[in-house]
């Protein structure tokens, strides 16, 4: 978007430039030069609900057009004052604007628009930081009036309803929320000529998706054979087809390879059979830049144009700093998010559960920043000093305290043996150094809780290594302190919450910028470890997109990294995948008698719209297939990498459902060659999954702190001698007579 805005500011020059240079000589600027006051927009305010029936989980009171609301529970909303049921706004009014004040984040901000017969037609989510001061939110509804009818008269029959809208405002119980001026308006001057800027913007993504599309299609005579990556050099070598002159192009993360009409970086090509040799490192865009992270193609420069004449390779062989020995853990069994530096449970489930996977997140905004900090989120305590890190000449910062941290998490992990798999993720919230955010977060980003890394600028891209290259490298040292594996991101199928980089993207503009992503990891990560994988992740809805034009089905997205792969050279990448029940809060996935289950939603062919617990065959019948196979002959790994069973209650027959469904879920992962570990999902029940009880312990603040459920017990025994007898109170549970029939 920034490239349009500067595209449409050097043409509004220009044309001033022109009508200036016509003007007469004695054309004098007045001292106060007269400005059109700004035009006035038409608006009707609405009223919040204080009625007892119209809140959930929270308290809400009124003084003076204000409105306080306490939130008492862990899914609170609240509604505007229902709307006569006549009621209609004129078309213009698309846009809901509102001030607030909060004293903490508010994670989930959620509008519904609700027409009478459906109350979560449509939905629209953000994150609000808390503000002691007065802060402005204005949404752009125009989408939901036009998809539901939302606010007009289509419905009037139904006599006993009547339009408004509902507030969910998930986030900490007992934060203190005000609301002012809550109104339904036109848009302004400035936010009409935004939104052709946008839908100017909208296009040109369009057609970059198109042109990518095309590339991946096309079929060219000339070829980047191999990129080797030495020290010192990068080695490439092709076949160049046909006659005229040819160049070789390096194509940088940041640019596009099919949007070039002339391309910034060419080296001649001297004969049809080419080996040209380059330095590893140039000084570029203010950087000392690592052609590691660079692809390569043949451009034709015929007829005075620059054409692309091959695809684009990325490194095939990148010379190794380090080269440790593969690992294979000890059972398929791990846990998420184990917090053994902080908790004695988890510091002694750690051994009692005898997992051979643990998975965890690095958070990269908590990791780098851009100056030494001296806050108490950052290195304000004299025992977690910032660490200086410099790479491509830029000196950089990196939180003493989260080194201290992970420090002590891997290497708890790697003492007992296990292996490590972490996720590579922005947050949304938890940036110590604001600096860094608009550096390393995608300039599209608009909402959700975690962030698609940026790589739109030599600034973003340098950042982005930098603290990938810290991490790689202090996390390979050896099997005492290792990473074992690398997932890019989280959820990127349903990329409004779990990947943002702005809603309703083309999906090949979308899958471009993932791919850059994932290649940075990967080139990165390999010069300290050749066996460790880059792990796609996505949600469990596979053959189908969640919310339509806002997320993807990863089947699809899978299709397009094999795509890309084909044109642009394969690599060591997996698949992480997230397989919970059709519907979350259901623990009896199995059961047909159950309408929300898996076994009413699922099937077990490729075009299946969910991957779940109940038919993980899927996972294994595509991981078979010489088309997603490594080089088309090496299956690639597989995880299960955040899934688990809720408890709706703690009464005993949940607790025993989520036992059995627990054991079910073993049973088949431990059955299925083609999966190689899975991580169950969480160690324990928390506030963070709001109605969700998916933990193997009790929520802390329960009557019995943390105590552990049936489930755990489950686990503990899973892969051990004790299996058989610890499973078999719930084969009849699940409604079988052998654990063999959880097999398709």
């Amino acid at each position: 978007m920034e490239k349009l805005k500067s595209l449409f500011l050097i043409g509004f020059l220009a044309i001033g430039a022109t009508w200036l240079a016509g003007c007469s000589d004695s054309l004098v600027e007045p001292d106060d030069p007269w400005e059109a006051p700004a035009k006035a927009v038409a608006s009707e305010s609405l009223t919040l609900n204080t009625a007892s029936g119209d809140q959930h989980d929270c308290t809400i009171s009124e003084s003076n057009g204000v409105y306080t609301i306490t939130t008492t529970g862990s899914d609170p909303y609240f509604r505007t004052t229902r709307l006569a049921r006549t009621k209609t706004f004129p078309a213009s009014y698309t846009v809901l604007e509102l001030e607030y004040q909060a004293e903490s984040n508010i994670n989930y901000f959620k509008l519904y628009f609700c027409p009478p017969e459906a109350e979560s037609t449509a939905s629209t989510v953000q994150t609000l930081k808390s503000s002691s001061e007065w802060k402005t939110v204005t949404i752009d509804i125009a989408k939901y009036r036009d998809d539901y009818g939302w606010a007009n008269s289509t419905f009037s029959f139904f006599s006993s309803n009547r339009w408004y809208i509902r507030f969910n405002v998930t986030g900490v119980v007992g934060n203190v929320i005000k609301i002012r001026n809550l109104t339904i308006r036109e848009k302004t001057e400035e936010e009409a000529a935004s939104e052709t800027e946008n839908s100017n913007f909208a296009s040109s993504k369009q057609a970059f998706a198109e042109h990518i599309n095309s590339y991946l299609n096309a079929t060219y005579s000339s070829q980047v054979q191999k990129v080797e990556v030495t020290a010192d050099e990068v080695v490439v070598r092709g076949i160049t087809s046909g006659s005229g002159r040819f160049a070789l192009a390096e194509i940088t993360p940041y640019e596009n390879v099919t949007e070039f009409e002339t391309f910034p970086h060419l080296t001649a090509i001297r004969s049809p059979q080419f080996s040209i040799r380059l330095p590893r490192y140039v000084e570029r865009d203010g950087f000392n830049y690592d052609r590691l992270l660079s692809k390569w193609a043949i451009v034709s420069l015929d007829n005075e144009q620059q054409t692309l004449a091959s695809h684009a390779r990325y490194a095939d062989d990148v010379a190794p700093i380090r080269t440790p020995m593969s690992f294979r853990p000890k059972n398929k069994k791990g846990v998420l998010g184990y917090p053994t530096h902080t908790t004695p449970n988890g510091v002694r489930d750690l051994t009692a559960l005898n997992c051979g996977i643990a998975a965890n997140g690095f958070h990269l905004d908590e990791w780098l920043m851009t100056r030494p900090l001296s806050t108490t989120a950052g290195t304000s305590n004299p025992y977690y000093p910032a660490e200086e890190y410099s790479y491509g000449g830029k000196t950089y910062y990196i939180s003493g305290m989260k080194i201290r941290e992970f420090d002590d998490l891997i290497t708890n992990y790697c003492a007992q043996g296990m292996q490590v798999i972490m996720y590579v993720q922005i947050w949304t919230n938890s940036t110590y150094d604001d600096y860094i955010k608009p550096i390393i977060i995608h300039p599209e980003c608009n909402g959700g809780h975690q962030l698609m890394p940026n790589t739109t600028s030599p600034e973003a891209i340098n950042a982005y290594a930098a603290i990938m290259t810290f991490l790689a490298e202090r996390y390979s040292r050896s099997d005492a302190m290792r990473v074992h594996h690398w997932i890019a991101h989280n959820e990127v199928n349903a990329p409004e919450l779990w990947c943002n980089m702005g809603t309703d993207q083309p999906e090949l503009y979308f899958t471009d910028t993932y791919m850059k992503s994932m290649r940075l990891i990967y080139n990165i990560t390999r010069q300290y470890d050749q066996n460790a994988a880059t792990m796609t992740c996505f949600e469990h809805n596979w053959g189908t997109a969640t919310n339509n034009d806002a997320s993807y089905a990863a089947s699809s997205i899978l299709n397009n990294i094999n795509r890309y792969c084909d044109a642009e050279g394969d690599f060591w990448w997996g698949l992480g995948h997230h397989p919970y029940p059709y519907n979350l809060s259901v623990s009896r996935f199995w059961d047909a008698s159950i309408s929300n289950s898996d076994a009413n939603h699922v099937n077990f062919t490729q075009s299946t719209p969910q991957v779940t617990f109940y038919n993980l065959e899927v996972l294994q019948d595509w991981a078979m297939q010489t088309r997603n196979m490594y080089k088309g002959t090496t299956k690639r790994v597989i995880y299960l990498c955040e899934q688990g069973i809720n408890t709706a209650d703690y009464s005993s027959s949940e607790l025993e459902n989520q036992a059995a469904a627990v054991c079910w879920l073993w049973k088949k992962v431990n059955a299925l060659s083609a999966i190689d570990g899975i991580t169950y999902y969480a160690w324990q029940d928390n506030d963070g999954d709001g109605a969700l009880n998916l933990g193997l312990r009790k929520y802390p603040g329960s009557p019995n702190y943390s105590e552990r459920k049936p489930a755990w017990y489950v686990w503990q025994a899973a892969g051990t001698d004790t299996e058989d007898t610890v499973f078999a109170p719930y084969l009849s549970v699940c409604g079988l007579s052998s654990w063999s029939e959880v097999l398709h």
